[in-house]
C-alpha cells in the first residue's frame, strides 16, 4: 500500500469515526444537567475567568478530589455558555471525538495495523458503556484525563524513537496534566510497561518483535522500571493529595462497614460484570449498589472465569503477546476503582470503563482478525460481521444516551431494570419534587428509605421537600436524622440552617451554617447565609465578614452587593 493510499483510507477511517459519534452523540446539545451531581459542578465552577478562580482550582478538593484541570475546564465553559448545558455537553462530545482519533492515530503508529486499530477506535466511540462518560457533565474529568492519557502515550512513542531528556519532558508533562485531570491516569505508568513488551517489543527478555517494524532498542526490565521513576514518583504524590482528598470528605469507606474480604469478593464481581455488559449489552445504569450479600454460584463463575482468562493469556503470551497486554491492561487500570479502597457505596460503575475497556477491545479485535486470516473468506466474513456488529452497538448506544435527556429519564430507566436502587429513588424523587408534586417526591424518598434507612440523601431531599410545604418542624426531624447518619453532610447543615432562620433559631442557624463552611469553605451563599443569621442575632460585625466574604467568591452578586452594603451602613450608625 502506497503511503498516499495509506493516508488517504486514514482520513477516510477518520471521517466515518467522526460521523459516527456525530450520529449518536449529537442530541447531547439538547439535553439538560441531571441532577446527580452536575448541580454541585456547574455551581462551584460558575466564576469568571480570573486568577482567584485560577488558584480556586488548585486549592479545592470538593467531591474528595483533586483535579483542578477538571475545574478549569467547566469554569471556562461557564464563561463560554452560561446556563447553556448543551454547550457543556458539546466539550464533552469535543473530547471524545479528540480521544477517539487519538486512539485510532496512535493504535495505527505503534501496530502499523491500521483497520484493527480503526476498529478498536470505533468500539472505543461507540460502545454504550462509554455514554455515561460523554453525557455526564460532571465526568469530564474522564474524557479531559483521557485526553492527556492518549497524548502521554503519543509522546512516549515519539520519546522512544528519538530518546532524549526534551521528549522524556514532554511525556512528564502530559501525564502531570491528565492527574491533575483525574487521578484514576496512577495506572498510566504501567500501561506504558505493557506497550514496552507489545506492541513496541522493548523488553530484553520478551522476544516479542515490534508490531510495526519499529527499530526499538532493547532494554532490560528494570532500566524500564528506572526509566519511569519519575512517572512513579508523581504517581505516589497524587495518590497521597487523593488520599487527603477523600478522607477530608470522609469518602473512604472503613473496613468496619464493608469487609476486606467483601471487597474481594465484590472485586471479582465486578470484573465479571465488566465484562458481560461489554459483550452483552443489557440494564446499563449510573448506579449500581453495593450488594448486600454475595451469591456462592455467582461468586464462584467470577472467580474461574478470571483464573481461566489469566491463565489463558499468560500459556499464549509469546505467540499471542497482544492478549496478555489487552487482559492485563483491563485488570490493571480498574484497580483504582475496583473497590478494595471503597469510595462511595457503588458496587461498580460504567464510566470506570472509559479506558480499560481499551484493552480487552485490543485483544478481542486482534485475536479475531488473526483467527480470521488462516481460513478461506476469513476477509469476507470479517467485513459482514463488522457491517452487521456495529450497526448493532451504534442502535444500542443512541438509545443509552437518549436515557441521559434529563434527570427524571435517567433514574426512572434505572428503577426499570432494579426495583431495590434506594439511590434512583432519591434521585427520581428529587427530579419530581422540581415539577411541584411534593407529595409524590415524598413517597420517592420513602421508598428509598425503606430499602436503605441510613441514606441521608433521601432523608435531606425529603426535608426540602417539607421545607417548601411549610412542614418545618417535620423538615428539621428529616435534616436532624440525616446528620445523625452523616454529619459531614454540607447539605443537610446548610438547609438545616435556613429552616432555622424561618423559625428564628438564628444562633442554631448560625451553628449550623458554620458546620457547612467546614466541609464546603467557598460556598458564597452558605456565607451570605451566615450573614443573615449572625445580623439577625445581633452579631453584625461578625455577619459582616461573611457578606464580604460571600461577595468575594462571587462578586457579581448583587444581592451579596446588597447586604454589605446594608451591613455597612448598619455598623457606621452603631458606632
Amino acid at each position: 500500500m502506497t503511503v498516499h493510499k495509506k493516508t488517504l483510507i486514514k482520513i477516510f477511517l477518520s471521517f466515518s469515526l467522526i460521523c459516527s459519534i456525530l450520529i449518536i452523540y449529537w442530541q447531547v446539545s439538547s439535553f439538560e444537567f441531571v441532577a446527580y451531581d452536575d448541580a454541585r459542578y456547574i455551581s462551584l465552577s460558575s466564576k469568571k475567568l480570573s486568577l482567584d478562580s485560577f488558584f480556586w482550582a488548585f486549592r479545592s478538593m470538593d467531591f474528595a478530589n483533586w483535579h483542578p484541570l477538571t475545574w478549569l475546564s467547566l469554569i471556562l465553559d461557564y464563561n463560554l455558555y452560561n446556563p447553556n448545558a448543551g454547550g457543556y455537553h458539546i466539550t464533552n462530545l469535543l473530547f471524545h471525538i479528540f480521544n477517539t482519533l487519538l486512539l485510532f492515530f496512535l493504535l495505527s503508529k505503534m501496530t502499523g495495523a491500521l483497520y484493527r486499530s480503526a476498529f478498536v477506535a470505533a468500539l472505543f466511540a461507540l460502545h454504550p458503556l462509554h455514554v455515561e462518560s460523554v453525557a455526564w457533565v460532571s465526568e469530564r474529568k474522564d474524557v479531559l484525563s483521557a485526553f492527556f492519557w492518549f497524548l502521554t502515550m503519543w509522546s512516549y512513542v515519539h520519546y522512544i524513537k528519538k530518546p532524549d531528556w526534551k521528549n522524556y519532558l514532554l511525556v512528564f508533562f502530559f501525564f502531570v496534566l491528565g492527574l491533575m485531570a483525574k487521578p484514576m491516569l496512577v495506572t498510566l505508568p504501567f500501561a506504558l510497561l505493557l506497550m514496552d513488551y507489545w506492541p513496541l517489543g522493548r523488553i530484553e527478555l520478551a522476544q516479542v518483535v515490534p508490531a510495526n517494524g519499529l527499530n526499538t532498542e532493547k532494554k532490560s526490565f528494570s532500566f524500564l522500571i528506572l526509566e519511569k521513576l519519575p512517572l512513579f514518583v508523581v504517581t505516589f504524590f497524587s495518590c497521597i493529595i487523593t488520599y487527603i482528598a477523600q478522607s477530608r470528605y470522609e469518602a473512604v469507606v472503613s473496613f468496619e462497614n464493608i469487609s476486606f474480604a467483601s471487597r474481594i469478593l465484590n472485586a471479582f464481581n465486578s470484573y465479571a460484570g465488566y465484562l458481560e455488559k461489554t459483550f452483552y449489552i443489557q440494564q446499563l445504569g449510573v448506579f449500581y449498589p453495593y450488594p448486600t450479600n454475595f451469591e456462592l454460584l455467582k461468586i464462584t463463575g467470577s472467580v474461574l472465569l478470571f483464573l481461566s482468562i489469566t491463565a489463558l493469556v499468560i500459556i499464549r503470551i509469546k505467540k499471542q503477546p497482544y492478549l496478555a497486554v489487552g487482559w492485563f491492561w483491563f485488570l490493571g487500570t480498574l484497580i483504582p476503582v475496583i473497590g478494595i479502597i471503597q469510595v462511595g457505596s457503588q458496587a461498580m460503575a460504567d464510566r470506570y470503563t472509559y479506558i480499560p475497556l481499551i484493552g480487552i477491545f485490543i485483544g478481542v479485535s486482534w485475536m479475531i482478525t488473526q483467527r480470521l486470516q488462516t481460513i478461506k473468506y476469513g476477509k469476507t466474513i470479517m467485513i459482514l460481521a463488522i457491517a452487521f456488529y456495529i450497526p448493532i452497538i451504534m442502535y444500542s448506544t443512541y438509545h443509552q444516551v437518549e436515557v441521559w435527556k434529563n434527570t427524571l429519564s435517567l433514574f426512572e430507566h434505572a428503577l426499570s431494570f432494579n426495583w431495590k436502587n434506594y439511590r434512583a429513588y432519591n434521585m427520581a424523587g428529587y427530579a419530581i419534587s422540581q415539577s411541584g408534586e411534593y407529595e409524590k417526591a415524598l413517597y420517592y424518598y420513602h421508598m428509598a428509605l425503606k430499602i436503605n434507612p441510613r441514606y441521608d440523601s433521601a432523608y435531606t431531599n425529603a426535608g426540602n421537600v417539607l421545607q417548601k410545604m411549610g412542614k418545618l418542624d417535620e423538615a428539621i426531624n428529616c435534616y436532624t436524622k440525616a446528620l445523625q447518619i452523616n454529619k459531614k453532610s454540607a447539605e443537610a447543615q446548610y438547609n438545616l440552617g435556613i429552616v432555622l432562620i424561618l423559625k428564628n433559631r438564628f444562633q442554631e442557624a448560625a451553628d449550623h451554617f458554620k458546620e457547612s463552611l467546614k466541609i464546603n469553605p467557598d460556598d458564597a451563599d452558605v456565607h451570605n447565609n451566615l450573614g443573615i443569621a449572625l445580623v439577625k442575632a445581633g452579631k453584625i460585625k461578625e455577619g459582616f465578614e461573611h457578606f464580604q466574604q460571600s461577595l468575594h467568591l462571587n462578586p457579581g452578586s448583587l444581592e451579596f452587593q446588597k447586604n454589605v452594603s446594608v451591613t455597612l451602613s448598619m455598623l457606621k450608625t452603631s458606632r
